[in-house]
């Protein structure tokens, strides 16, 4: 029976969404579906790193652009399943490595269920990807 994963998915204190997905999805779908319920452009590199420390080449997974070199793996060819999550499981990912965008994610539940795709269950503040961007041109 395929399992899904109901993620919460933080961006900061009060910024949060909950993702339900298959565990037969990939870390690179992870990352898309992140980054469409933060409503951020996909313009970045990322990785993720399941032993929740940061930069930990131990246990990095990084995106397919980026360089393997001391990484585990690239995150289109690794599913979630690999990783046997337990309820209550962290994990730690980084987008934009120049901003440093980081999302703390934890595993909320584990359900004998199909998820075809994934959906956004619950969401709640917002982030700005850029930040207060002014209009800097000059309109002569």
């Amino acid at each position: 029976m395929e399992r899904s994963l109901v993620l919460s998915v933080s961006a900061g204190t009060g910024c949060y969404c909950h993702i339900r997905i298959s565990e037969n999805a990939t870390l690179h779908e992870l990352n898309s579906a992140i980054l469409d319920s933060f409503d951020f452009f996909d313009d970045h590199m990322h990785a993720f790193f399941m032993s929740n420390r940061a930069w930990d080449e131990a246990s990095e997974f990084i995106c397919p652009s980026g360089d393997l070199d001391g990484a585990c793996g690239f995150t289109d060819k690794v599913k979630l399943s690999m990783f046997y999550f337990n309820k209550y499981d962290k994990f730690l990912y980084i987008f934009d490595f120049g901003d440093d965008w980081r999302f703390q994610i934890k595993v909320l539940r584990i359900i004998n269920e199909l998820t075809k795709i994934p959906v956004v269950l619950k969401s709640v503040g917002q982030v700005n990807q850029y930040g207060d961007i002014e209009d800097d041109w000059d309109d002569d």
